[in-house]
Parts: structure tokens; sequence; C-alpha cells
């Protein structure tokens, strides 16, 4: 992303008159051209980045055309933020789609993704997360037994003893109360921490665990989790046995293809956004070529630290909260989409061609990892690929160029005790503040269903509707609004009238 050379005032903000709907390259112009609409009565926002949260706001507010103009700006060449498909050409010359990040969901949690994929039609379909592991000589799977397995046996059974005890105090989670959240000690302590205090042996988190970590958050410094949050995880995964899980017929692109399919025109696309003016009568949004644009309020659906950036003036709250959180950028930084079967062993393990995870031990520090995605096992569509479909991080060895398909570079949030008690406990005071809004993995946690929720809290703030009539799922937006928006959260009361417009 770059950045201006030199940053004087903000620009001066008028109001606009009727801003007509403009294609990307009708937006350009010479560096510094400004676009003033005159007020019309509907409240005009900027969403910066087409991720799942910045399409949860937007989508959020498409329903009131009567009272939001929206637009989403967006660095790269697609939508869907961290969730990419990919398309493997085969010899026929037809292509074979397949995630690349995430694949896949444990239904009793994404209750709003759940309700997307029925309002589209998308099928949800049965897959398992199976995972394995060569640490040197010694190899460890999901439901295969090794002598790895038994110089461990003592430790696992030790660790299934202590995640007993963790899920006890989970209930205090599970009640979905703000104050009985809190009342659970295990928020405060790291799981790396417990660990060591249940002496815990290197081999064990080394070769056992912190791959299965590393393995479906996209992070290394898994052991920095509150030990609470890493509890949760681990009562929808077994480290001993595979987990049945569901995944959207065709990969993610279908979703938001569906969730963006009546505001595309509002989407621009390889855009990146340079700075952000605040004014008390309104917001500038400035791209990379100087073209600025005037909103009433923006919504900053990205990263962390590229908001931070982004901010012309932050507070000193904003810079505190933004700056805190951390980043992964060591294992998971680029990822390689391609069909170089040499990354997985040749027979080392047996049933390797039902794992959907391949993780490799290498060089002197114990969490050095090789992780490949084996996704044609992964992805039930993808069974009949006439050539491997996999997605290599951190590779040990060059993939061969011939069979890489696409390449890519990602951020991953990391949870540490500080983001999990203190900063996200924080945002609320920054929410709204100076007509900007927050939303993604950073307010709460990383998850599809999670970052959906806080586009849509955001979308709920600014006056938009909750849109859906599910009870549970109305019961957890309500939960997870308030840890993100505290008192000032608008709850959706039970049987609230929703009044939508079509587009």
């Amino acid at each position: 992303m770059g950045f201006p050379s030199r940053v004087g005032r903000s620009p001066t903000i008028r109001r606009w008159r009727r801003y007509p709907r403009r294609t990307r390259h009708s937006l350009g112009g010479r560096k510094g051209h400004e676009v003033h609409p005159a007020n019309t009565g509907v409240r005009r926002i900027a969403i910066v980045g087409a991720g799942i949260s910045g399409l949860g706001a937007a989508w959020g507010l498409s329903h009131h055309p009567d009272k939001f103009d929206f637009r989403v700006f967006e660095a790269r060449g697609e939508i869907g933020g961290n969730a990419v498909t990919v398309d493997m050409p085969q010899d026929d010359g037809s292509s074979v789609p397949f995630d690349i990040s995430v694949t896949a969901l444990i239904p009793s949690v994404y209750q709003h993704v759940l309700l997307l994929m029925q309002k589209f039609g998308i099928d949800m379909l049965e897959t398992r997360f199976s995972y394995s592991v060569r640490y040197g000589e010694g190899i460890y799977a999901h439901d295969f037994d090794s002598d790895l397995r038994q110089e461990l046996a003592k430790d696992i059974a030790k660790f299934q003893r202590l995640l007993r005890h963790l899920h006890r105090f989970g209930r205090l989670t599970r009640a979905r109360s703000r104050l009985l959240n809190a009342l659970n000690p295990y928020n405060y302590i790291s799981m790396g921490r417990v660990l060591k205090l249940g002496r815990f042996s290197d081999d064990f988190k080394y070769k056992i665990l912190k791959p299965m970590f590393v393995n479906f958050l996209m992070a290394t410094d898994v052991f920095a989790m509150p030990a609470s949050l890493f509890a949760r995880y681990l009562e929808f995964f077994d480290i001993e046995r595979a987990t049945t899980m569901q995944t959207w017929d065709q990969g993610t692109r279908r979703i938001y293809e569906n969730l963006s399919l009546e505001f595309r025109d509002k989407i621009y696309l390889n855009r990146p956004v340079r700075k952000v003016y605040r004014q008390a009568a309104g917001v500038v949004i400035e791209d990379e070529n100087g073209v600025r644009e005037e909103f009433d309020d923006v919504i900053l659906a990205c990263n962390a630290n590229q908001s931070l950036a982004l901010l012309d003036d932050p507070t000193r709250l904003e810079r505190y909260i933004l700056s805190s959180i951390r980043y992964d950028t060591e294992l998971h930084h680029n990822a390689v989409v391609h069909a170089d079967s040499s990354v997985l062993p040749d027979d080392a393990m047996k049933a390797l061609d039902t794992r959907s995870n391949y993780v490799e031990q290498y060089g002197e520090k114990p969490d050095n990892y090789q992780i490949t995605y084996i996704m044609h096992n992964q992805q039930p569509w993808a069974h009949g690929s006439d050539k491997p479909l996999l997605v290599t991080y951190n590779a040990v060895r060059p993939i061969d160029k011939d069979k890489i398909v696409k390449e890519m570079s990602f951020q991953h949030i990391i949870h540490d005790v500080r983001h999990i008690a203190v900063l996200v406990q924080l945002f609320r005071f920054i929410q709204g503040k100076r007509r900007t809004w927050h939303c993604g993995a950073h307010t709460l946690v990383n998850s599809q269903e999670t970052c959906f929720i806080t586009g849509l809290a955001a979308a709920r703030q600014l006056g938009a509707d909750y849109p859906f009539d599910d009870e549970e799922a109305r019961q957890v937006f309500n939960y997870y609004g308030s840890i993100m928006y505290g008192r000032r959260f608008r709850k959706v009361r039970r049987g609230e009238r929703r009044v939508t417009h079509s587009i």
C-alpha cells in the first residue's frame, strides 16, 4: 500500500450533490481531484476492504437504498479477503475450483454462514479434518497408530484430562454472557503457560499439538492464545481422531458472488485506499492515485495495522489498540497453489490419500513446519481432479514452477491474551468515534462466522436492520455485538420487524 510523501491539512469537506453511479475508470482523473456530491438525505458510507466483514457490512446496508449509499474499496483484484477460490486447469480444458485457506466449517457455531448458504441455495457437503505429521523419522496422524503415538501416550492422556478441566470453565463462555465469560480465569492465562505448569513434554507440544493448531489457525504463535480460547477450539476438534465438518459446494467464491450480486457496481477492485481524513462534517477517502471522495462515515474492514496506517490523525486510544494487535507473517505469509505431489511423502503413512493436511518439520527450530493442504481430499467435488490440488506454506524444497497455479501472501492475526482479554474489550470505546467503524477478525476472533457478524454489526449500528429471522442466530449476534459495542449496541429484539427494500 502506497503512502503520500507529504500529508498536509485534511481537505475541507463540503456537502454533496446527487452522486451518480460510476465505473472504476470513471472515478479516475488527475491527482487530487475531489468529488463533492450534495446532501440527498441518504447517508453515504465508505467501506475499506472486501473480505467477509466488509461485504457483510455492505450487504446489511444494501437492504436500505433509501437510507444508505455506500462504496466498497478493495486493493486486490477480487473480493473475499483471505477466502480465496482457485481454478486448477484440467487436461480436457475444463477446470476444478477449490479453496486455499478458508475451507470448511463446524455447523453448530456457524449460524449466520449457514443461513447465507440456505438463502443462496448453496449446498453444504460433508468433509473431514484429518491431519498427519512427519517429525524427523516419527509419524503422528489422526486415527493412525504409530511409534510416536505410543511414545507420547501418557502426555496425550494427560492433555485429554486437562481439556476436560478447561471445558468445565468453558461453560462460562458458552453461556453467552459477558459477565460470566469474564469470570473464566483461563481467559487471562496463555495456553503455553498452562502447558508449562502441567509439565507437558516438548515432544508432545511440537510433534502433536502445535502442528495441529498451526494447521487450522494458520498462525505460529498459537501457545500465546488464552487457554480458554485454545480449549474452545478443541470442543470441536480432537488431537487423536479426525473431525467431521462441512464445506460449501464449489468453494467460497460462490458465497461472495451471491453476497455481492446486488451491489457489484458499488465495489471498486484494484483501488487501494491511501489515507482516510476525518473531520466533524464527514470523511474523505483518498486512493493511491490521489483521487478523493467524500462520505459521512467509514467502515474499516481491513487488518488493524492497515487501518492504523490509513488514519490521518489517529487518537491515542486508536493508536494503542490498532498498533497492539499482532499478525503472523512467519509461517503462512506465502501460499503456493500447485499440483506438485513431491511435497507429499511417497508412502510413509497408510491412508494418506484420505488426509486433508500433511505437516513436515524441518531445520533446527522445533516448530519449523512445511504445511500442505491436500484439497482434492478435503473438498468432495474435487475428488475427480486429474491432478493433485495442493496448497503449500513454508516449502522446504522448491516446488516445480510449471505446476504452480497461484502464489499469494496472507496476514493472520495472533489471538494472544492481551488481544482477547484487553484489546477486544477496548474497541467499544473507539467504535463510531470520529465517524469511524471497525470490523474484522481483530475486533473479535478469526473465523468466517465472527467476521461476517462484525460486518453486520457495523451496519446495524449505522441503522440497518438485522437481516435474518432465526432465534439462535439472533442470540449469537446480540452477544458478539455487545462485546464489540458495549451498552451502545442496538440489540435485535425477539420478533423485531425488519423493513427491507429491493435494490
